[in-house]
Parts: C-alpha cells; sequence; structure tokens
C-alpha cells in the first residue's frame, strides 16, 4: 500500500470538517432562536410577570454553587443581565453560523452555557438530564475544531490578512504524513554482475597471472599488486567476460612500463 498523496489527504480534512456542520448549525440556531425569544418575550423583562428574569434568577439560586453571586450581583441587575444575555445569544448563533469570530463565540456560548448549568439546570438529576451541561461539551468541541476554513468569514479573513490567522489556527494533527508522488521515473543504476567464477576459469586466471608474474620475478612491487588483483578477480568473483578484458589491461600496462624501462 502506496502512501496517501496530498490531494487524498486535503480532501479527508475537508470531509472532516464539513461533518462538524451538523453541530454547527444546530448550536448558531438553537441560540439564535433562544436570543430571539427572549428579546421578543414581554415577560422576561416585566418585574410584574412570572417569567421576568429576576424571578427565574432567584428559582435558579437555590441550591446553587453560585447562589451568592447571583443573589448579590445578578439579582439587583436582572433586566441589564437579561439583555446581555439575549442580545449575547443572538450574537453568538449568528456568529456560529457565519463563521465570524467562530471561536470567540464557542467560548462566549461555553461559557454562558456554564453557568446556565451552575444554576438554572443545577439541580437536574442525573446530570445528563439537564441540557446544558450537554450544550458546554458541544461547545468545546466547536472552539477545538474551529471554523472551517473555506466555509466561514474567518476563513476569508485569515487568507487575506496574514495577522489574523490565529482565527482559523487549529491544533496540530499527529497522523500520516504524506509523500509527495514522483512525477519523474527513476532511472535504474546499473550495477556489475557478481558472477561466481567456476573451477576452470579460476585454473586460467592463476595460470595467466603466473605467466606475467614470472616476465617480473625480480620486480617485488609488481607482484605484490599483481597479487592483489589476482585475489580481487577471484575472491569477488569478475564477470567471465570481464576477466579477460582486465587481464589483456594489466598485461598491456606492465609491457608499456617494461618497454619504456628498457629505453631509459
Amino acid at each position: 500500500m502506496g502512501p496517501p498523496s496530498p490531494g487524498k489527504d486535503a480532501n479527508s480534512s475537508l470531509v472532516s470538517l464539513s461533518l462538524i456542520w451538523p453541530l454547527r448549525l444546530f448550536m448558531g440556531l438553537t441560540f439564535l432562536y433562544a436570543g430571539l425569544q427572549h428579546l421578543t418575550d414581554p415577560s422576561y423583562f416585566d418585574l410584574s410577570k412570572s417569567g421576568y428574569i429576576g424571578h427565574l434568577i432567584s428559582q435558579y439560586a437555590v441550591g446553587s454553587p453560585i447562589h451568592d453571586f447571583l443573589i448579590g450581583v445578578v439579582g439587583p441587575n436582572a433586566a441589564s443581565f437579561g439583555w446581555m444575555v439575549a442580545i449575547g445569544e443572538v450574537l453568538i448563533g449568528i456568529a456560529t453560523l457565519t463563521g465570524f469570530l467562530f471561536r470567540v463565540a464557542a467560548l462566549a456560548g461555553l461559557i454562558l452555557n456554564f453557568t446556565f448549568f451552575l444554576s438554572a439546570t443545577w439541580s437536574a438529576f442525573p446530570f445528563y438530564f439537564g441540557s446544558d451541561i450537554v450544550f458546554v461539551m458541544c461547545w468545546l468541541t466547536l472552539l477545538l475544531t474551529g471554523p472551517q476554513v473555506s466555509q466561514s468569514v474567518d476563513g476569508v479573513l485569515a487568507m487575506r490578512f496574514h495577522s489574523l490567522s490565529w482565527l482559523v489556527a487549529g491544533p496540530v494533527q499527529i497522523g500520516e504524513v504524506a509523500v509527495p508522488e514522483n512525477k519523474q521515473p527513476v532511472e535504474a543504476v546499473p550495477v556489475a554482475r557478481r558472477a561466481n567464477l567456476y573451477p576452470n576459469q579460476v585454473l586460467e586466471v592463476n595460470k595467466a597471472f603466473d605467466r606475467i608474474k614470472q616476465q617480473f620475478v625480480s620486480h617485488t612491487e609488481t607482484v605484490t599488486i599483481l597479487e592483489f588483483v589476482r585475489a580481487f578477480v577471484i575472491s569477488l568473483g569478475v564477470d567471465r567476460t570481464d576477466t579477460p578484458r582486465l587481464l589483456n589491461g594489466i598485461h598491456a600496462l606492465i609491457n608499456r612500463h617494461g618497454v619504456e624501462g628498457s629505453k631509459s
């Protein structure tokens, strides 16, 4: 099995990022709907109504781990916090759907739902009966994944302005490294054949070297060189077609050396 090509990896990454669209649509539409519902609900900001945000906060504070914060800070400014929550939900929903400041929106949604978990759904038992803890995990997933580069405003901004690349920078993924395909065929390097010499050939080689050796018995250095060449030819198994050529070359070299020496 060969290594994956870069194009295949790019397509796989695109498919993987596209798989978060269902979660992105659900969270974006849910928060947009919740924010619009709060803004259009007349009882949400009406102190005389049972649905007033201040009354809801008083109910959520019972048994909550952030009881003092809800009663001491949020309660006296219930209407202001109500507007902040409603407008924040709308902005988070729009940002999630469009992919504009996607990670900022995911972080804000996570904090908001975690606050709801510690207050509105803290008394839910078992904990998975409350939706806010589930939303927290959904926001965490979107926060870590980041927006799809080609399907978000953040991606467009990051491609045009390098300083905004942090908007889409995702976690480092360790996986299979793609090796570029070599388009040009690699020519095979010719390798000398390693042929074994048969006994008869070894005998012939030895006879040839002995004849050359007899001509230069008095030249110790020449004899030593010949012995090295003999060992090379026999032990390494020089190809049978190259052996005569090698011997003839050595013989010619030695004869030329001898002729030049006699002239001098």
